[in-house]
């Protein structure tokens, strides 16, 4: 079975008892800690979603940031200095994740302040891009900028079946990947499992 096709068995698994919470509607509980279980997951059916071969490894790496976050930081220092991530108390799985993907080549940041040259030379750099051979000249010559260029650059991917959406890092940048559209939705439930944010960029 699929890992996509585990996600509503996991989801359902924590899904509360009706009325279990009634007495304590007023002051909810706060959200559980993500489990193992649920970083795997996310973990693997994001890698089928984008045709990883390696997603076990990629999962390898966002567990070696959980458990032992000093040696994770010292395999990728070079890179994740670049973020200010120069001590294990800065190593989150969230981040290893986008890292991950960025590594291999199904991930690519951008800065908030862009314009849709930006947007196509990144949409370039991804696999899923280079694979299907997408032709995003017709994007080119448009004068929009910042998430608008985005927007557009997604519904014209869109018409495609295709979702460009950012991984969301709580920064002024978008870490952006293109996924089939049908996958995006529950990739966002895994995603909230752990206490991520997966956002379509579309109008």
């Amino acid at each position: 079975m699929g890992w996509l096709n585990k996600i509503g068995q996991l989801l359902g698994a924590k899904a509360p008892v009706q009325g279990e919470r009634a007495a304590s509607a007023l002051a909810p509980d706060p959200a559980p800690e993500p489990t193992m279980d649920d970083w795997q997951a996310l973990c693997m059916a994001l890698g089928q979603a984008l045709a990883l071969d390696d997603r076990d490894e990629l999962w390898g790496e966002v567990r070696q940031a959980i458990e032992q976050p000093a040696q994770y930081l010292d395999r990728f220092a070079d890179e994740l200095v670049n973020r200010g991530m120069d001590e294990p108390a800065h190593v989150t799985p969230w981040l290893a994740l986008v890292e991950g993907l960025q590594r291999r080549s199904q991930n690519v940041e951008l800065d908030w302040k862009l314009n849709m040259d930006d947007t196509i030379w990144a949409l370039q750099q991804l696999r899923t891009v280079q694979q299907r051979g997408l032709d995003l000249q017709a994007l080119a010559g448009s004068r929009a900028l910042n998430h608008e260029a985005l927007q557009e650059a997604g519904d014209y991917l869109r018409r495609q079946g295709l979702a460009l959406v950012s991984i969301d890092i709580d920064s002024d940048s978008y870490p952006l990947s293109v996924l089939e559209a049908s996958a995006v939705a529950p990739l966002q439930a895994l995603a909230a499992q752990v206490g991520g944010k997966l956002l379509p960029l579309h109008n």
